[in-house]
Order: structure tokens, then C-alpha cells, then sequence
């Protein structure tokens, strides 16, 4: 039985509209969307509407679509099994999430549950089998309306402090106990644990305890808001010898200091020479001077970094000889550093899930 279009509210959503538009702007030429004129069916959950994609060679997939104006990384985990029971329902070849904007968890969520997406920022992951499709494009990152209300992000030092705390100790822990390892307002607290609920990285029990912290997608998400060269206070500089000789005489330093990046992981998970080094220290002219390091616009060997906050000393460890920062700083200085950093994160994590009791209480 077929079923007037008008009647229903989704084809009247103008998100819907735009999403339809921007996926039919992203398929290959000679290809279409429409939506299926067929109602959706479901048990318990109903998704609210068909598409139908046809290819080229006439051959076409059918899609069961949510439109959701806004949702988290949360939300996005609970609804990929969902959707992905409601294209059985429906015998559908896969599911589609439409939404003004989509974090970069949330999009995460959604392509491990086997969920295509399209966002109005540009973020896209289309998949189908047949006809074969693969559209994937990025958008915006941060969300370009944010809500007004309730912690929007993880900058500034209560919320690195807060962040380094979940992950360098094993839940459970409560609001109050986790406002005084990170030293901070436990109103504080308890709004960040919001904003990180939302992001689907921690999860709290009935009263509020946190039970779950998923670590590995929290350093990930801490790295949205920080960056080890705009976060903390940083200086390019040279040490025209070699870093070696310099690492040598960094061992005696009477000064408080700590290395990150490439040269603080450990070497178990170290993944390439290095021939830069990053190092936390309280006085960066000081430290520069002592070492007879040289500012230069180009080809430095050498980062100073004096730190965002106190944190940054806390759960520092042994590596050679050398101070180095908790794996946690160093996994996030990673994420945000340049060249192979990045990279050298993935393996650092690695590492650090295979050996929780080096460096998580």
C-alpha cells in the first residue's frame, strides 16, 4: 500500500531536504536518490524514512534514514544497532543518519556500528555493496552552533587536569574524589562528566559514579581542544651539536624539567629515530640559555615548552636516564605534535593497552 508523502513530517524537514540534496551532489554522474514513497516498518522503533539510491546500471539500494537535528556520541552508539535492526526489518541494504552536525566521536560510533552519515558541515560516509558505493568526505570538526548551555569543550587547565585524572587512575570514582585528584570544583567536575558522557567516553552508574572511561577515545577527544604548541607556551630553537649531546647534559639540569613527544615513549612502542626533542621545562630562556640553545625561524631541533599547568609534573616516570611526562600527556602531546608524531600516538596507545598497570593506578 502506497502512502501520500506529504502526510508525512520528514519530507517536510528541511534538514531532510538539504541531505538528500547533498548526497544527490555526491553521487557518481548518472546516478540518483529519491525518497521511497513505502512507509518504513518497525518493532518498537521506526525509522523515519526510505531512500532509494539507484546506480547507473540501473541496479538500486534501498536505505532506511533517522533525521535528527542534533546528536552526541552517545546517542550515535545507541542508535547504530537500531538502525541496523530496522534495515533488516525493512530489507533495506544499510542505514543512513542524517544530522546538521556530527563530532568526530560520534562519527566514530557510527561507522564501528556499520552506519553511513551524512552531516550539512560536509562530514559523509556512504557505504553500499550494491550498487557498489563509497562516498567519504570531511567537514567541520566543532560543532558551528553549539548549545548554549553546559561545557562545550576540554580547554584550559581544571579540565586537563581532569581529563589526565581519569585516565591515570582506574574507575570507579566519584564526582568529589575526582574533583580532588584533579584539584578543581566539583560542580566543575560534574559538568565536564556531562560533556564527556555525551561524547560516549565515559560512562557513570545510577549515582553518578563514574564506572567506564574509555581512555584511548578520551586522549582523542582531549586532543580536539589542546595542542602541545598552542596549549602550553612553546619555543623553536636549536641546538646546533646534536640532540644526544644535549640530552646528555639535560640529565644534570638542575632546573625542573620533563621530556615529552617522540623521545618520552617508551622504547617498546618507539616506532622511529628521532632527531627532535620536546621538553617541558619551568623557565624556557633560562633552559635555553643554560644549553646554548638558538631561537631560529627554520630548522629547529629542539621545543621548549613551559606548561599549561602543574599537571604536566604529576606521574612523570624513568626512560633511559631521562624525566619523562605520564603516557598520558605524552599520548595527547603526540595526537597534536607534527610529522610522524601523530602516528607514533597510535602506537603509544598500543602500548599503553597492553601494559595498564605501567602506567594507570
Amino acid at each position: 500500500m502506497l502512502h501520500d508523502m506529504r502526510n508525512r513530517p520528514v519530507f517536510g524537514n528541511s534538514l531532510f531536504r538539504r541531505g538528500i540534496e547533498a548526497l544527490g551532489n555526491r553521487l557518481p554522474a548518472r546516478w540518483s536518490v529519491a525518497p521511497d514513497v513505502i512507509e518504513p516498518r518497525g518493532k518498537g522503533y521506526r525509522p523515519d524514512a526510505l531512500l532509494q539510491v539507484r546506480g547507473s546500471d540501473g541496479s538500486k539500494a534501498t536505505l532506511v534514514v533517522e533525521v535528527k537535528q542534533r546528536i552526541s556520541a552517545a546517542q550515535a552508539a545507541d542508535l547504530a544497532p537500531r538502525l541496523n535492526q530496522a534495515a533488516r526489518e525493512n530489507r533495506a541494504t544499510g542505514s543512513l543518519l542524517m544530522t546538521s552536525y556530527l563530532s568526530p566521536m560520534a562519527r566514530e560510533r557510527l561507522r564501528t556500528g556499520g552506519v553511513s552519515y551524512l552531516d550539512l558541515t560536509g562530514n559523509v560516509r556512504i557505504v553500499l555493496d550494491r550498487p557498489a558505493l563509497f562516498i567519504e568526505s570531511r567537514g567541520a570538526d566543532r560543532d558551528p552552533a553549539p548549545p548554549r548551555v553546559g561545557s562545550k569543550s576540554l580547554k584550559g587547565s581544571s579540565a586537563g587536569r581532569i581529563v589526565r585524572a581519569l585516565c591515570d587512575w582506574k574507575p570507579p570514582v566519584g564526582v568529589r574524589e575526582l574533583a580532588r585528584r584533579a584539584e578543581t570544583d566539583p560542580g566543575y567536575v560534574s559538568r565536564i562528566l556531562t560533556l564527556l558522557q555525551g561524547e560516549d567516553v565515559v560512562s557513570r552508574d545510577k549515582k553518578g559514579t563514574v564506572s567506564i572511561v574509555r581512555w584511548k577515545d578520551l586522549l582523542r577527544r582531549w586532543a580536539q581542544d589542546y595542542s602541545v604548541t598552542g596549549t602550553n607556551r612553546s619555543f623553536a630553537l636549536l641546538e646546533p651539536r646534536s640532540v644526544d649531546s644535549l640530552l646528555k647534559r639535560l640529565i644534570t639540569y638542575k632546573g625542573k624539567w620533563a621530556v615529552t613527544g617522540s623521545r618520552a615513549v617508551p622504547r617498546a612502542a618507539s616506532t622511529a629515530s628521532v632527531r627532535t626533542l620536546s621538553c617541558y621545562v619551568e623557565g624556557a630562556a633560562e633552559a635555553a640559555a643554560a644549553f646554548g640553545l638558538r631561537e631560529v625561524e627554520a630548522g629547529a631541533n629542539v621545543l621548549l615548552l613551559e606548561p599549561f599547568d602543574s599537571v604536566v609534573w604529576q606521574r612523570t616516570r624513568k626512560e633511559g636516564g631521562l624525566i619523562c611526562v605520564a603516557a598520558s600527556q605524552c599520548a595527547v602531546d603526540l595526537f597534536t605534535g607534527t610529522g610522524r608524531e601523530p602516528s607514533e600516538a597510535g602506537a603509544l596507545l598500543s602500548w599503553m593497552e597492553n601494559n595498564e598497570s605501567a602506567w594507570r593506578a
